[in-house]
């Protein structure tokens, strides 16, 4: 029975687990599908991956040529990098080319005419070296139609014609304004009809020296839609618009979505016939070309971790090595101050103030490309299975455990999982979601968890309360609930009505019926019995068999307290005789007697059990009272003690009587009702009856209640005296102080 309550008990935790955990499940996904819930993955989870991970050594292809205020100040310019003269550009792109730079890009605006020989002669250094992509300003102008509508356009502002026609390809670089943070960048701009944005384009130039095998490639699986597209390396540099190229190239991935997969398995297929690096540029186009629209930027670290070199340097230092380097020309502050072109980003410094530069970013999204290692978010089915699935086992988990354990083993879980979510994304640059599941689901789980348990341990206290007060006072319920020291206590002593009541016929039926209907039965003679105590205010604090005991205590004496435990018992008669009525074969006439006095109530046993009860002689002496009703023949008797000034219970002195067992002799009266259920007639013949007897006027007595039986011949107490009277006529006691003695309990 043990192990199967505790598997219903498993049961119903790990259905309730199962039940919240979709709750926080739900609640994870509406968050994490709205604009909040994905602010908080990109400012706070990815923010908290990056700086726990730390710093990266970044790819030694990529080079960062900065114009700072050192160049600035060793060339004696202006530190604004667009008025530079372009003839030191110029010299900069003749010195890189000399030291074997495969690309160069310039993250600088080369919107204005300036100086035509300097363009002229920047135009031509291009020309030669044949690697060199420039940047294209990307313009957003509101245009007003028919004088009502505005409609929002983004515009490319191209470089000057000469630069533009001499360089290899231009390219944008949209990136938000400040104060939003750079997380991703973009790969094709769609609203410009998917054309490549600058770390494409120089990628594409990187891998100049494989495009024939990347055309050969495309010749084999879709002929047919080459044409426009420059057959060999040598026609795609001298039409000088290799951005063109690019962007077709994305055109025929995009519309041919199995290719890119084909690709790259006849590139594995036929790896034989490539070296290393020709492999590796060629499956990384291919993924260029088949990548979304935008990436999460894999940042190497804070500013300047790719490799920078200051501009004067590289013109100066003939010792550089720049050979198959990709090299970025842009404004680069090492300090603040000075700085006019940064970004906010994860790794900005908060003290300092200093953000990444453009052309770092620019850097790092072709780092990102050529190594594969652009951070990869997880898919959105994904993201809900894990979802789903985190907050199922977060919630059985902290379910299924103790309390006082559900706060750490919440706090240790989101440890596992962020480390879990650290790991991944360090190792394999994936981005799982971690704010969401860490910074909401833990502490929603948590805290549900815990009300829900605490609403259980309230509805079992509740239940356990409940079921305790059917054997036990309210007020003891919530001690024992507060402690179980309790129940060793001294026990409190107080002033106590108690009424005891007994069952005749109770062995009969025993004897007759079987456990179970013997079980029913007494089961409805109790609630028979119970209902006027509890509406009278009373507890009951003990039952046995047919016997039952309920007390009225207070800490004084309470007169209200003692009318009420006689108009109980009153009540308790006039049930018990229609329950009777309703089945005359299984009767119980009840006795009952009620005594007051002082009485301890507290916890009685020793060792592992104990009751509650009241302890004290009257406890005794209300049985004794009890009992004397089978002698006399009532139904209810109470001592003086309890009828003491009371006004509105109707009752006749029987005589004063010392009981079995007992030293002193106390006042018998039987409860007759109400005031206004008897007339005072009745009761003062019966009084004159009982006078004579207490004088010793055995005769008198005797001829009195022999007239009273004429007229109530089923009085009990009558026939009792008439008996007695008729002992003492034969044998008057010898000393008579008016007190009967009963042999008998």
């Amino acid at each position: 029975m043990e192990q199967s309550s505790r598997r219903r008990h498993t049961r119903h935790n790990l259905k309730k687990g199962l039940t919240l955990g979709l709750i926080v499940a739900i609640s994870g996904l509406l968050l994490a599908s709205s604009p909040w819930g994905r602010w908080l993955e990109e400012e706070i989870g990815l923010s908290w991956l990056f700086n726990i991970r730390g710093p990266q050594v970044a790819p030694p292809e990529v080079v960062v040529v900065s114009i700072d205020q050192d160049s600035s100040a060793k060339l004696e310019l202006e530190n604004k990098p667009r008025k530079w003269p372009r003839v030191l550009h110029a010299h900069l792109v003749n010195k890189l080319a000399k030291k074997g730079v495969s690309t160069i890009g310039f993250d600088i605006i080369f919107d204005e005419p300036r100086d035509p020989e300097h363009n002229q002669a920047f135009a031509e250094q291009m020309r030669k070296a044949s690697n060199v992509i420039l940047f294209q300003y990307l313009r957003q102008e509101n245009i007003t139609v028919d004088t009502k509508q505005t409609v929002h356009i983004e515009k490319l502002v191209l470089p000057v014609k000469v630069l533009k026609d001499n360089a290899l390809g231009m390219a944008p670089f949209p990136l938000p304004k400040v104060p939003a943070k750079v997380n991703h960048f973009l790969l094709y701009k769609p609203s410009l009809g998917d054309a490549p944005t600058m770390p494409v384009v120089l990628m594409q130039t990187y891998a100049l020296p494989v495009y024939d095998e990347l055309y050969h490639l495309l010749a084999s699986r879709i002929p047919e839609q080459l044409a426009g597209l420059p057959g060999n390396q040598q026609q795609l540099v001298s039409q000088r618009q290799i951005h063109v190229t690019t962007k077709k190239l994305r055109q025929l991935f995009r519309d041919n979505p199995q290719l890119g997969e084909q690709l790259l398995r006849q590139v594995e297929t036929n790896a034989a016939n490539y070296n290393t690096q020709q492999q590796r540029l060629l499956t990384t186009l291919i993924n260029t070309y088949t990548s979304p629209y935008s990436r999460y930027l894999n940042f190497y670290g804070p500013a300047r971790s790719i490799q920078t070199i200051p501009y004067h340097e590289v013109l100066f230092n003939e010792q550089l090595d720049l050979t198959g380097k990709v090299v970025l020309v842009g404004f680069s502050e090492q300090f603040q101050p000075e700085q006019k072109d940064g970004f906010y980003t994860v790794f900005s410094d908060a003290d300092s103030g200093l953000d990444i530069s453009g052309v770092e970013i620019i850097a790092t999204a072709f780092a990102n490309l050529l190594t594969g290692e652009t951070l990869t978010a997880s898919a959105a089915w994904l993201d809900i299975s894990l979802l789903v699935g985190w907050a199922i086992l977060l919630c059985i988990g902290l379910r299924v455990l103790p309390g006082y354990l559900q706060i750490p083993a919440a706090m240790v879980l989101a440890f596992i999982y962020s480390i879990a979510a650290y790991l991944a994304f360090k190792q394999n640059s994936y981005w799982l979601p971690l704010a969401v599941p860490v910074l909401w689901q833990v502490p929603l789980a948590t805290l549900a968890t815990l009300f829900w348990r605490y609403t259980d341990v309230k509805r079992e206290r509740r239940n356990i309360r409940q079921a305790f007060g059917y054997h036990l006072p309210v007020n003891v319920v919530d001690q024992l609930a507060e402690g179980i020291n309790h129940i060793t206590d001294d026990g409190q002593q107080v002033h106590g009505i108690i009424l005891a009541t007994d069952a005749q016929q109770y062995t009969r039926l025993s004897e007759q019926l079987d456990p179970q209907a013997l079980h029913n039965l007494m089961n409805r003679y109790y609630e028979t019995l119970f209902t006027p105590i509890r509406q009278h205010n009373g507890v009951v604090s003990d039952v046995v068999g047919d016997a039952a005991m309920a007390i009225w205590a207070s800490a004084d004496d309470d007169r209200a307290k003692r009318e009420a435990a006689c108009l109980a018992a009153l009540d308790i008669r006039a049930a018990v005789d229609e329950f009777n009525t309703a089945q005359p074969k299984m009767a119980l006439p009840t006795r009952m007697g009620l005594h007051y006095g002082e009485v301890v109530m507290g916890h009685v046993g020793a060792v592992d059990h104990y009751e509650y009860r009241a302890v004290g002689d009257i406890v005794n002496t209300a049985t004794r009272i009890e009992g004397l009703n089978k002698q006399l023949g009532t139904r209810i008797l109470a001592s003086d003690a309890v009828l003491a000034s009371l006004d509105g219970i109707n009752a006749r002195k029987l005589g004063r009587f010392l009981l079995a067992g007992k030293h002193k002799p106390i006042t018998i009266y039987e409860l007759l009702g109400k005031q206004k259920q008897v007339t005072d007639d009745q009761q003062a013949r019966f009084i004159e009856a009982i006078e004579q007897f207490a004088h010793g006027d055995w005769q008198g007595a005797y001829d009195r209640f022999s007239q009273y039986l004429e007229q109530n011949p089923l009085d009990g107490p009558s026939q009792f005296y008439k008996q007695l009277t008729q002992e003492y006529l034969r044998q008057p006691p010898a000393e008579w102080d008016g007190i009967i003695r009963m042999s008998e309990k």
